[in-house]
């Protein structure tokens, strides 16, 4: 079978990496309500007492691989050309976090994030790690437009405007895309966004390409 879950390359620890690799996939496939260590345990080629010794129960082991999602999604998900232009670091950035339809780990983890973010509306430890994740994504955003402002290459736009804007687009079509199954994709519009909202008066070589 297809290994669905290359996120998980860790080798710090085999063993929790193991056991976080396990619950990703069990989350994926029965959601937060259906799961338990049992379930986990079953994609864990391991005794399912280690599950027992590291975690004291489903809810921990979720924050725990909740932490290591957001660094991997550092990790492999938020770099961008550091040489290029504002521009092309932001289409970059989109590029990297937008999946394509086949991406069967990119639709799993956006299950697995939407199920965990659904935890955050009533419980304050699972809120904390979403709103370090979505600040982390909206501080790059952020980052990138105030440099193109810096350089001329963007508008004179409040970046954060700008960085909310983009996030909460970002944030509400992962959503729905899981909770609807909608196919569409958000890609063309920010790059409408970007052409006409952001860049100053000049062709850019996002234009050119077409």
């Amino acid at each position: 079978m297809e290994d669905r879950t290359p996120l998980f390359a860790d080798k710090t620890d085999e063993t929790k990496t193991a056991i976080l690799k396990a619950t990703f996939t069990a989350l994926a496939e029965h959601g937060y309500a259906d799961l338990t260590i049992d379930r986990i345990s079953e994609h864990f080629p391991k005794s399912e007492g280690l599950v027992f010794y590291h975690y004291d129960g489903k809810d921990e082991v979720l924050l725990d691989l909740l932490d290591y999602l957001l660094e991997r999604f550092v990790q492999i998900g938020m770099p961008v050309p550091d040489d290029g232009d504002p521009e092309t670091q932001l289409r970059s950035l989109f590029d990297q976090v937008i999946p394509q339809d086949n991406e069967q780990q990119a639709r799993d983890y956006e299950i697995v994030l939407t199920e965990l973010r659904m935890q955050a509306a009533q419980d304050k430890k699972f809120r904390e790690q979403i709103d370090r994740s979505q600040n982390i994504f909206r501080d790059r955003v952020k980052e990138i437009v105030q440099n193109g402002i810096e350089s001329g290459d963007f508008r004179d736009i409040d970046p954060d405007m700008v960085a909310d804007f983009l996030t909460a687009l970002f944030s509400g079509e992962i959503f729905e895309r899981v909770t609807t199954g909608a196919t569409r994709s958000i890609r063309s519009e920010i790059d409408s966004y970007i052409d006409y909202r952001l860049l100053t008066d000049k062709e850019s070589d996002h234009d050119v390409g077409d």
